[in-house]
């Protein structure tokens, strides 16, 4: 055996009796250490299945409600169940409106749509901006958004409907599904600023980037006038 294997070996030895001695040494530590591993791992473990069994329930509760929200409003407003129907609905989305993720926007994207419909325009409004800003680069941000535009138009806004426009076109690009509106939209909101060179300039781009789409036909027709 050579100097250098001969030391290698004596080297291994004293790791081995500082590992054994530090081992024996603290042993109860060791022990205290892994049953707060175990500890921790079995709490993750509880804590996740709590979270999955929590959010499948909120799931089947908001399909009941909607479900429920459905019915109620397309019943009969002169039928005797009418209003006791649909305010156990709507209590219902309200209940599960602060839960987070899809259940929550999903829940107050409803409610949205129902306050519309009676004509509460602000109130409609104020709801599709906080989803959007929740749910910013999805499909569901971006309907919520173009919702507000609406909203916004008819509550003859004419400096929100534009501003709401630029933040989805600057958020979502071409991806988005109501992008063709928007850029319509803001079209319209030009001309009716007297802007008839930025009118243009937006009819243009649209039928320029969406020629198949109802709006890029309108925006076609509409050059027309140019």
């Amino acid at each position: 055996m050579s100097k250098k294997d001969n030391f290698d070996n004596k080297e291994n030895q004293v790791i081995e009796n500082q590992v054994s001695s530090f081992l024996s040494n603290n042993s109860k530590i060791i022990k205290y250490i892994l049953i707060a591993i175990v500890v921790v791992i079995l709490g993750i473990i509880i804590l996740n299945a709590a979270m999955n069994s929590k959010a499948e329930k909120n799931m089947d509760a908001l399909e009941v409600a909607q479900t429920e929200f459905a019915s109620a409003t397309a019943a009969d407003a002169d039928s005797e169940t009418y209003s006791e129907d649909l305010e156990k609905a709507i209590s219902d989305l309200e209940a599960l409106e602060n839960e987070k993720g899809y259940v929550g926007l999903k829940s107050s994207y409803l409610l949205a749509l129902k306050e519309f419909s009676d004509e509460d325009y602000q109130s409609a409004l104020d709801k599709f901006i906080n989803i959007s800003e929740k749910a910013s680069g999805t499909y569901m941000g971006s309907l919520s958004l173009s919702n507000a535009i609406v909203c916004a138009e008819q509550l003859g806004d004419d400096l929100l409907v534009e501003e709401y426009c630029q933040q989805l076109l600057d958020t979502y690009g071409n991806d988005a599904a109501e992008t063709p509106k928007t850029m319509f939209t803001l079209a319209r909101i030009y001309e009716k600023q007297g802007n008839s060179e930025l009118a243009q300039g937006q009819f243009q781009q649209l039928a320029d980037q969406f020629p198949n789409s109802e709006y890029g036909k309108l925006a076609q027709n509409s050059l027309l006038n140019y």
